[in-house]
């Protein structure tokens, strides 16, 4: 990474690495550096190719260089290189999606996890992971499943998922379980056919979640909503005025 007059040059491996880089990490990097250096920043990516040879990048491996050294990629497989940005971003040299592994982000943990509860949060997991496509798309396959065999995955009792009835004083009550859950936060898609022993259950979930939406946000713990208008604001958002993206 070289720097002059506020702007960065920032080299990458490849041609694939600088538009992954420039569509979804730009923005970060050039705050993140702004930060650090406090003053405003221009950020710019090349292709190592398009660069002089200078003597730090003729050396090799040192503080400033932003390619792995020789024994760390040589004779690599594509899905093991990576390019490794100062900043301390990774950027793989394949697409995760084609290979067929979608990362659940840090957003999604934090913030719909608590939102989904325990069974709901294990439930959307499950049935994601299940989706074994390499070209992912913004829902999995409908999957047939029966809640015992779902249940046993979990763990959770059966009423869990489904649901129960309750008496309480003034008569019988349904309690929703994780499929309703799901169903009511537009995560999931559950089909219920067949009765009794012979009940299965058609599900396709979201592949990703995108941003909560603010009535979502609402019904989080206090603590969690305070968290939620930070992380908008670090990342850009006006904490007033968002919606659902998914």
């Amino acid at each position: 990474m070289e720097c002059e007059g506020g702007k960065f040059v920032v080299a990458v491996k490849s041609e694939y690495a600088k538009d992954w880089l420039e569509s979804r990490l730009e923005a970060t990097i050039r705050r993140t550096l702004a930060r650090l250096t406090g003053q405003a920043v221009e950020v710019q990516f090349v292709v190592e190719d398009d660069l002089s040879p200078s003597p730090s990048s003729a050396r090799g491996g040192e503080q400033g260089d932003l390619s792995p050294g020789p024994s760390s990629t040589e004779g690599a497989s594509t899905s093991e290189a990576v390019a490794v940005v100062e900043a301390g971003f990774v950027v793989p040299e394949f697409d995760v999606r084609e290979a067929g592994w979608f990362p659940v982000s840090e957003y999604e943990c934090r913030f719909w996890a608590p939102l989904l509860g325990r069974v709901g949060w294990r439930v959307w997991e499950i049935v994601r992971k299940a989706d074994k496509r390499k070209k992912k798309t913004d829902w999995t396959p409908v999957q047939r499943w029966t809640a015992p065999a779902l249940a046993e995955q979990v763990p959770c009792g059966r009423q869990a998922l489904v649901g129960m009835r309750r008496r309480n004083g003034d008569g019988w009550h349904h309690h929703p379980g994780a499929f309703e859950r799901l169903t009511a936060e537009r995560v999931a898609t559950v089909e219920k056919r067949g009765q009794q022993r012979c009940t299965t259950y058609w599900i396709n979930v979201r592949t990703g979640l995108g941003l909560l939406r603010p009535d979502q946000v609402a019904r989080l713990a206090a603590r969690l909503q305070v968290q939620h208008d930070r992380w908008l604001t670090e990342h850009g958002f006006d904490a007033q005025e968002w919606d659902f993206v998914g």
